[in-house]
């Protein structure tokens, strides 16, 4: 597997495991929900960039 495809899944496979953690987080503070929220939707972004650009390179090839 091509290393910027795997680095693009694990940051996706890492916010889906962290969404649990702000839905958990919901009733006792809502400043750290956020905050998680955000960082998830941060490494979603990362993650779909690195596959992309992935895919735009073996396009290329």
């Amino acid at each position: 597997m091509e290393k910027r495809l795997k680095t693009g899944l694990i940051f996706m496979v890492a916010a889906v495991v962290l969404m649990p953690i702000a839905i958990l987080l919901k009733n006792s503070n809502e400043t750290l929900t956020i905050a998680v929220l955000i960082f998830t939707m941060l490494l979603e972004l990362i993650g779909l960039i690195f596959v992309i650009m992935s895919i735009l390179k073996r396009k290329k090839i």
